[in-house]
């Protein structure tokens, strides 16, 4: 591939994570909400198919951010040894750290319905 056939994969797939990240933040709110504000109202049967589709949505969503992001930066690298001067800020690192953070986010989200569905009495 050219350099510029390169670089425009490469914002493809940026884009492409930040959909992901888009639709895992908008599915995580409105879990969140939905747990404020009627998860002690659910049967326990509404409780598992909310939580399962919330789980399912966000692991989708986690996977593909992380599908990604690996894909812009092996194009972003094939960029950078064909012209050093061209920099990306993007790394495996910061995918790895990312993939963690939205994970992260799922296991704390569950934990809040589940304290929502089960109060301690203080």
């Amino acid at each position: 591939m050219t350099e510029a056939e390169l670089i425009e994969a490469s914002a493809n797939y940026n884009g492409l994570m930040q959909g992901w990240v888009s639709v895992y933040f908008t599915a995580l709110t409105a879990f969140l909400v939905t747990a404020y504000l009627a998860g002690s109202k659910l049967t326990k049967n509404q409780a598992i198919f909310v939580c399962g589709g919330f789980l399912i949505l966000s692991i989708l969503c986690t996977v593909g951010a992380f599908g990604s992001g690996t894909l812009l930066v092996h194009f972003a690298n094939e960029v950078e040894s064909i012209n050093p001067n061209r920099r990306f800020l993007a790394n495996y690192p910061i995918i790895y750290i990312s993939t963690a953070l939205l994970s992260t986010g799922i296991l704390g989200s569950l934990k809040f319905m589940w304290d929502v569905r089960h109060p301690k009495n203080e």
